[in-house]
């Protein structure tokens, strides 16, 4: 009879896996790239996409929700450091992507907008995401409500041991 530390053990190892799998094909996988390639129509978009990261897609992003938003507050939502926000702002910048803000009575405080381009691809990035979580809800709804919970229940306490 097998010992349940061993049953543990190799379920521990099924997880490991699959969470590897998962962090991999996230890592090397350019379909997001490859969806917002096929879809922009901008010249300068298509030219500056191939030198984009993923982490810039999604500071991007954070900029495009939440307008005059600081880095501070970037690297809080997102869970980034300030030095990885600040080299990431500083080449959207240079991009023409984004533009910063200074207020005259406190020219420590930098705030960062979309600009006009930098709003276009905001917007198709945000167009891609919910077509993949379209296909993320179709497999969660294939488990019941209480099945999820455990599964997320267990996530968030395996990503606090780390």
């Amino acid at each position: 009879m097998p010992d349940m530390n061993d049953d543990l053990l190799q379920l521990k190892h099924r997880i490991e896996k699959s969470i590897y799998q998962i962090l991999v094909s996230e890592a090397e996988d350019d379909s997001d790239r490859l969806w917002l390639m096929e879809r922009i129509s901008d010249d300068r978009l298509k030219k500056l996409l191939p030198r984009l990261s993923v982490s810039s897609l999604h500071v991007l992003d954070a900029i495009y929700a939440n307008d005059g938003i600081k880095g501070i507050d970037i690297a809080r939502e997102m869970g980034l450091t300030k030095g990885a926000v600040s080299k990431i702002t500083r080449k959207l910048l240079e991009q023409d992507l984004i533009c910063k803000n200074q207020l005259p009575d406190n020219l420590k405080e930098i705030y960062y907008s979309v600009t006009p381009l930098g709003a276009e691809l905001a917007e198709l990035h945000r167009v891609f995401h919910k077509e993949k979580d379209h296909k993320a809800i179709e497999l969660l709804a294939s488990f019941d409500e209480a099945s999820l919970e455990i599964v997320a229940d267990f996530l968030e306490k395996l990503a606090r041991l780390r």
